[in-house]
């Protein structure tokens, strides 16, 4: 089994699918390090020291909800701001040809061991 991060998004999904307190997981980081973010409500990609990414490109996240149904999304960010949230269709052919153009990295800390605040702490 990969690495992966987790991702919290406070901004709405195209769908209207409200998880409760829902963490996705997401692959779109480089070396993904069991590290926890967030869509801001206000669309700032922030990690859980409160750190504003600043990404450009494209973050997917998903999940399986309780009645196992996949849910991908893909966030499209430019300059730092989100500008849409889309979801994806597990079948489609071009889920592999978005990603992150850049982002600020900080030295943030892994919650597999316990050691990250919560994502939810962070304004």
């Amino acid at each position: 089994m990969g690495m992966f991060d987790e991702v919290q998004c406070e901004a709405p999904l195209p769908d209207g699918y409200e998880g409760p307190g829902e963490r996705f997981q997401t692959k779109s980081f480089p070396d993904p390090g069991m590290q926890r973010y967030k869509i801001t409500s206000t669309g700032r990609l922030m990690d859980v020291l409160g750190h504003d990414l600043e990404p450009d490109g494209y973050i997917a996240f998903y999940t399986t909800d309780e009645d196992a149904t996949w849910r991908e999304y893909r966030a499209h960010f430019r300059s730092g701001q989100l500008h849409e949230i889309v979801r994806v269709s597990a079948d489609s052919k071009d889920r592999l040809r978005y990603g992150l153009a850049s982002y600020r990295w900080f030295d943030a800390p892994s919650f597999l061991f316990g050691d990250a605040p919560e994502v939810s702490d962070v304004e």
